[in-house]
């Protein structure tokens, strides 16, 4: 080789090196950006998890709770494209994407029967079937199953893209009212138990059937908008709140509800819910919620505020049902594995509707949890939780703290 060649050599490896290098950083701060923005609510998935097909639908399902503008959408698939899985692709309908999450537990208290339980088995399939339409469907299984509690669908609906930021969702849904009910599943709530308002007025994995218009508006580069407008079935008259939730109506009325809220810097996130809806067979007495969220992240550090309040009417001569209550959550993530939570909340529950088979339900509960969880990986995670709890000054104190396990997986 002449020695005249040597130093041009050297330049086109150094050139390349460059270009390399400069690739790689863009590359590091794709994935950068998709952790920040979809790690938000979740564990971000691994890109090799899905191909490249089934990370178009997922993309598509997330943009209107992520704030996502065209070209930051375009930046993290071609990021997740570049690091997916093979797997067949181009055209549609898609190959539809199998999900799910599985999770088993045991309980021990004084003032229960200790067991182990097969809590939830989650199975998920979502797909597009048109560049505008898209749909889901989660069917579950619960405490094993069995002819006293049979499979049911969770979710199984149809998302229509009406413009970037407005999309139509019709069919059976989780109700959308304040945050919980959205992060409920075992990766996303850090506790193993779930929390008193969300069981009792959020009614906890409150689903019914109806239609939703949702979607969400950026506003700046560190600042996005994001709404549900919703009319659905309304609950019902069973016992308590948490018993009042059905698919098929029981009257003509149709409950109206709405969600807003707004996210920061990917962050902060604040937003308000409201509902209101007939629950007796008639038509004639509502029952009016509503609630305050904030979610938040310090680098590893997340908080969880959420308050609710709900007002039942009830025929003469019975007295008129509230419930209100709220909880505050906080934890922090150590390397990557270890994350020990602390959750504070109570319940103030006073509803007599007895004259429409509600139990007539009266106490003021509190509970204080501690917990930690151990992340295997980001789909498998081992947690333990002790919970002490106060009955409040309207019933007796009972020996019922709470010592839980469970052992969690994502797929």
């Amino acid at each position: 080789m002449t020695s005249h060649k040597r130093p041009m050599i050297a330049f086109l490896l150094v050139a390349a090196a460059t270009v390399q290098a400069s690739a790689d950083d863009g590359v590091a701060e794709l994935e950068k950006l998709y952790r920040l923005k979809c790690g938000r609510c979740h564990t971000a998935y691994p890109a090799e998890k899905y191909s490249g097909e089934d990370w178009e639908t997922i993309v598509a399902e997330m943009v209107p709770r992520s704030g996502l503008d065209e070209e930051t959408q375009e930046g993290i698939l071609a990021y997740l494209r570049g690091a997916a899985s093979k797997g067949s692709g181009g055209g549609l309908p898609t190959t539809p994407v199998l999900s799910g999450y599985l999770y088993t537990e045991y309980f021990a208290s004084p003032a229960a029967v200790d067991t182990f339980d097969v809590h939830y088995l989650n199975l998920a399939v979502s797909g597009r079937l048109h560049e505008r339409v898209s749909y889901k469907a989660e069917f579950e299984f619960e405490h094993g199953g069995g002819k006293s509690e049979p499979p049911f669908v969770e979710q199984a609906f149809i998302d229509v893209k009406l413009t970037r930021g407005l999309n139509l969702r019709i069919g059976a849904m989780l109700t959308p009212f304040n945050r919980f009910d959205d992060l409920h599943g075992p990766l996303e709530n850090p506790l193993v138990t779930r929390l008193q308002i969300s069981r009792e007025i959020g009614v906890s994995a409150w689903k019914e059937v109806g239609v939703d218009l949702h979607g969400s508006l950026p506003l700046h580069d560190d600042f996005f908008v994001f709404y549900d407008a919703y009319a659905i079935n309304e609950l019902g008259g069973g016992s308590r709140l948490r018993g009042s939730r059905q698919y098929r109506d029981n009257n003509d009325a149709k409950s109206l509800g709405a969600r807003v809220g707004g996210v920061i810097a990917d962050r902060w996130e604040l937003g308000a819910s409201y509902y209101r809806g007939a629950w007796d067979d008639e038509g004639e007495l509502d029952l009016t919620s509503y609630g305050f969220h904030l979610l938040g992240r310090v680098q590893e550090l997340t908080l969880h505020l959420e308050f609710a309040r709900s007002r039942s009417e009830n025929y003469e001569p019975t007295a008129t049902g509230e419930a209100e209550g709220f909880f505050l959550a906080s934890s922090y993530l150590f390397g990557g594995r270890l994350r020990p939570t602390v959750r504070f909340g109570t319940l103030d529950y006073l509803d007599p509707g007895d004259l429409l088979n509600r139990k007539t339900t009266d106490r003021n509960p509190s509970t204080l949890a501690f917990g930690v969880n151990f992340h295997l990986t980001s789909g498998v995670v081992f947690k333990a939780e002790y919970d002490l709890i106060t009955e409040g000054d309207r019933h007796a104190e009972e020996d019922n703290n709470l010592l839980a396990f469970q052992a969690a997986v994502r797929f």
